[in-house]
Formats: structure tokens, sequence, C-alpha cells
């Protein structure tokens, strides 16, 4: 026997049959929903490929930004120019997004020190417009090894390696961090006792010359009253004065030492956070792709990369579907005209739902050509809407026309608009002609 409100077994396996159901589409809806976003972030950078063409830059760690005054000869014979420079205090999800689709080590030890102060970012132009950048970079910085300079000194020099191999290090063990903060630390008392010795001395200079200048001041004193004592013919206190002793005390000390201020070894050394030992940490980096150029300069020179192109939204706002028969299609236009920036994309398919569609036209003007040849394109046909519901007031005008299908929500929505609308849709057709 059970009780009113306890499942009996098979419900139970009923309801976990359910969960078990609804937990997969949960986890299918969100593959899909990361692998859309992968492919439109792919896709917004490949758009972005052909007017950055003049453009690239190199992103220094923290530590290495010593490298690019170092590097800057190599530009200069490539007819390589600098048109940018940022410095900027990364957090790890901006530092993933610049190095996306690129090949720079990411692991513990890398994003640490990437995160662990101002990274430098340099933006470069090619002047000769024939090269591929992005090959001539890599080449500069990971292939070349300079050759010996005559006219330099050694130490003017880069050893013979490559740029990457040359600035680039390892993640040290704890006994090599402690080892180095001890030789800071009795680096930081030899400049202690330095400074304290310079300070000594001049402390002493300083004592030694007060006293100096106060005796002469007092021997000038003293011949001063000698003249007024001549002048007023007072011979006796003349005399008197001439019989006072020449050195005089004077209350000025000089220092024999200062007071003891050390750096206690007595303290324990704080190693602090201490990333796995042997990680490669790079110097810098610079883009292995044009897909990873373009990302990276979108974020990190947006001023720059707006003269050339206007980059893509990376996300969409939330949005859904709106199909209407094809004999709505100039109703459907007049209304949309008043609500331009709510139309993410625009067609006319033939379909019996959203993902059972074959793409007809980008326009109701194509739609319009295509069938003055084909009058068969016409059956079944549908204009279909990718909407913004940011503002509801263009949803809300075109129920108004009686659509034949309207997403539930946003979520079936953007699976419903992915279906019917791929990342590239309208990269080959103006499907906005119909709103000009």
């Amino acid at each position: 026997m059970y009780e009113i409100d306890e499942p009996t077994p098979d419900e139970m396996d009923w309801m976990n049959a359910r969960a078990a159901v609804k937990e997969q589409e949960i986890i299918s809806s969100t593959a899909r929903r990361v692998a859309r976003q992968a492919a439109r972030k792919r896709h917004r950078a490949e758009l972005m490929v052909p007017h950055l063409r003049e453009l690239n830059f190199v992103l220094f760690w923290p530590h290495c930004k010593h490298a690019h005054p170092e590097l800057y000869e190599r530009w200069d014979v490539n007819n390589i120019i600098m048109v940018g420079r940022e410095e900027i205090q990364l957090t790890k999800e901006i530092a993933l997004d610049i190095l996306y689709a690129g090949d720079a080590p990411i692991n513990e030890a890398s994003m640490y020190e990437l995160l662990n102060g101002e990274a430098l970012a340099i933006c470069f132009r090619l002047l000769d417009t024939e090269k591929h950048f992005v090959s001539l970079v890599r080449k500069i910085l990971y292939e070349e090894i300079p050759q010996y300079d005559e006219n330099k000194s050694l130490e003017d020099q880069l050893p013979a390696m490559t740029a990457f191999d040359f600035y680039k290090s390892y993640s040290p063990t704890k006994e090599e961090i402690l080892q180095r903060k001890q030789e800071e630390r009795m680096k930081q008392k030899e400049e202690i006792k330095e400074n304290r010795a310079r300070r000594l001395s001049e402390m002493q200079r300083l004592a030694r010359q007060a006293i100096e200048e106060a005796r002469e001041r007092k021997r000038a004193e003293k011949e001063q009253h000698k003249l007024e004592l001549l002048k007023a013919g007072n011979l006796s206190a003349l005399e008197q004065l001439k019989m006072e002793p020449s050195e005089e005390n004077i209350s000025i000390v000089v220092p024999e030492q200062l007071s003891d201020e050390e750096v206690s070894d007595e303290e324990e050394i704080d190693i602090g956070y201490c990333p796995p030992p042997g990680l490669l940490i790079p110097g810098f980096y610079a883009p292995p792709n044009d897909i990873a150029k373009a990302n990276a300069l979108a974020i990190l020179f947006p001023k720059l990369v707006h003269e050339h192109v206007t980059p893509q939204s990376e996300f969409l706002p939330p949005h859904v579907l709106v199909m209407l028969d094809i004999n709505k299609r100039y109703k459907a236009i007049d209304v949309l005209k008043h609500h331009r920036n709510a139309v993410l994309h625009f067609g006319v398919f033939r379909c019996e739902s959203p993902y059972k569609s074959v793409f007809t036209a980008h326009s109701v003007k194509q739609y319009d050509t295509i069938i003055d040849n084909d009058s068969k394109k016409s059956v079944d046909a549908k204009i279909a809407v990718m909407l913004s519901v940011e503002s509801d007031l263009s949803l809300l005008k075109l129920m108004d026309l009686g659509p034949c299908h309207v997403s539930r929500d946003v979520r079936a929505g953007e699976e419903e608009c992915a279906a019917m609308f791929p990342v590239e849709y309208g990269d080959e057709f103006p499907e906005f002609e119909d709103f000009d």
C-alpha cells in the first residue's frame, strides 16, 4: 500500500526517466548554443580579415615589456611601423579572448604572469602590402636568427637564437623562488648599508662645512669689531679683544655613526602563489593566422579597427522567428521598415516548419524576380524574419498580420533561427534591400 502523495515504483521509474531526458536536452541545447557561438565568433573574424591585412600586433607579457625597444630595429628593416600602443591590465576572460585561435601556451604559469601586471600591446602597419603580414611577423620573431653585427659590441646584440627562444622562460620551482627571494633580501641589505654609508658621509661633510662656515663667520665678526674699536679710538678695548683666544667653541657635532636600520634575517620569507614548475612562459605573442589576428585586434585596438571595418556584434540579442505567408510579404515589409534595427535576418523560404525549409530568396525583390521565371518556387513560400525582442513593438505589429508561426520563447527562437539562418547567411547578397 502507498500513500496518496507517494509515487509507486513504476511512477518513480517514469519520473527518473523524464528527468534524465530533460537533463540530456539541457546538455544538448547548451552544446549547440556553444557551437553556434563559436561558429559566429570565427565567422565574425573571417569577415574582418580582408580589411585588416595591413595591420598586426604583438602582445608582450608584463615581465618582458623591455623586449619591445630591444626588437625595434627588426621592424624598420621590414617596412613595418608602429601605429598603436596600449598597456592593459588583463582579466583571464579577456586574455583568453585575445589568444583565441592562436598558439600561445595557455598554462597556469603563463596565464599567471600575463595577468600579474599590465601587458603591453603594440599595433603595427605593414607598408609593403604585397607581403602576408602574419607570416612576416611570425618569421621575424619565431624563426629568424640575428646575424652577428661587427659594428656593435657583443653586449648590444642578442644571442644567436630566435627572439621567441631568447625571451621565453620556464616557471621555477619553490626552491628556486626561495633562493631568489633570499638573494633579493641580501641585495636589499647591501643596498641599505651602502645608502647608510653614503648618508653618513654626506652628513659628516655637511657638518664639517657648517663648522667651517661658523668659524669664518666668527672671524669676520671679530675683524669687524676691531675696525669699529680702531675707528672709535678705544685702544684698550682693542688690545683686550686681541688677547681673546681666536678659536671659540662651536656647538655643531660631526656624527660618527647612524642608528641601526637592518633588514631582519629572522623574518620568514613569503613566496606567495607558486605555479607548477617547468611550464613554458613566453615573453610575447604574435598571432599565427589571420583569424586570431583579426579577433584580437578588435579587442586591443577597436578604434584602429573601426577605421577599416565595422565588426559584427559577437553576441546576438534575444530573438524569435516569425513566419508569414508569402502573400503578406508587402504588408510585412511596410511594418518592418519602421523597425529596421529589430530585424536581424530576413528571407523567403519554402517550408513546412523551421527545421524543414528550403532557401528561396534573400529579399522580396529577389523573390519577385525568381517567381517570374519559375512559379513553382512560390508553393509553400513563406517570409521568415529573425526578430530581436529587446523591444516588443515590432513583434506586436507583425502579430497584427496573423503570422503562421512564432517561436514560443527566445530559447526556441534561437534554435529555430539557427536552423534557417546560418552564420554566413547574407554575406553574398544584401538581404535588407527591401528596407532601403
